[in-house]
């Protein structure tokens, strides 16, 4: 599994496990096939507090596993490993046995905060 945080050409933030689709012939990256992928948001409080939340891709539809043309994407980068445990915690949560239960991670609250301490500075 290959957790990357993917930034697309709009500026949304998207984890996600990711493989590249690569053209047999010419060997030139043509799209990335994600699978679980979250949309990130930020939110921060009055104290400095920094809130990320992971929602849904798209709401309207019930897929796991898409591509996505790399013409959409501007970068690729490594999550820190407290965002990939959390992220994990969310698309493959474990029962107290360890088991993973049969609804996914759809079935579970969507959202899930990291918070940081950070300077806000105006």
């Amino acid at each position: 599994m290959a957790i990357k945080v993917l930034v697309s050409a709009i500026g949304q933030q998207i984890i996600s496990d990711v493989k590249q689709v690569e053209n047999k012939e010419t060997k030139e990256v043509v799209g990335y096939w994600l699978t679980n992928p979250r949309v990130v948001s930020y939110q921060t409080d009055e104290e400095g507090n920094v809130g990320v939340n992971f929602g849904q891709y798209c709401l309207v539809s019930n897929e796991t596993e898409f591509s996505i043309r790399a013409e959409h994407i501007v970068t690729i980068l490594e999550p820190r490993e407290e965002v990939t445990e959390r992220y994990n915690a969310i698309v493959t949560p474990e029962t107290a046995e360890g088991e993973v239960p049969e609804e996914t991670a759809e079935a579970v609250a969507e959202e899930a905060v990291v918070e940081e301490k950070e300077e806000v500075t105006a």
